[in-house]
């Protein structure tokens, strides 16, 4: 059982509840275009693996400029790879957000504490959740930039 749904429940004021029914459309919107972005990062990374794994079953030279621009076969399925990775990260925060969403109906109908704690409790996960990828990605970008710099060294030196 939801220990944020076994708390007393008190009532809740008019002022709070219209100001997270406001927040609701809001997050239902962003949750349906993460879940929807969920699907077509999904589809192409599918996709490019499939791609990635006929190409390489044919030599590699099946797709001639496009196989070879992405990297090859290997290239293709790794941003195959990648892309299935994007799509599974999306799923938390769409969750999240459509669980506020369903938590500020339910304050609407019960109007109690304990459902406004339920939302908030909701949103919390998720804005966590955004901190601990901004730390991630912030933490990310030496690496992707020193890669990038030896990438296009290497590049240059083989002209």
């Amino acid at each position: 059982m939801d220990p944020y749904l076994s708390s007393n429940s008190s009532d809740v004021s008019a002022a709070i509840i219209d100001q997270l029914a406001k927040t609701r459309g809001w997050t239902m919107f962003v949750s349906v275009m993460l879940w929807l972005g969920a699907g077509f990062l999904l589809l192409a990374g599918i996709a490019l693996l499939g791609i990635g794994m006929i190409g390489s079953a044919a030599g590699g030279e099946a797709f001639g400029e496009m196989s070879n621009s992405m990297g090859g076969t290997i290239g293709m399925m790794a941003i195959g790879v990648l892309y299935i990775v994007f799509a599974v990260v999306y799923i938390f925060p769409a969750l999240k957000l459509g669980k506020f969403s369903s938590r500020c109906s339910e304050l609407k109908n019960a109007q109690t504490e304990t459902m406004l704690v339920a939302a908030l409790n909701e949103m919390r996960a998720f804005w966590k959740f955004v901190g601990i990828s901004l730390i991630v990605l912030v933490s990310l970008y030496p690496i992707i930039i020193v890669g990038a710099i030896v990438v296009g060294v290497f590049s240059a030196e083989a002209m």
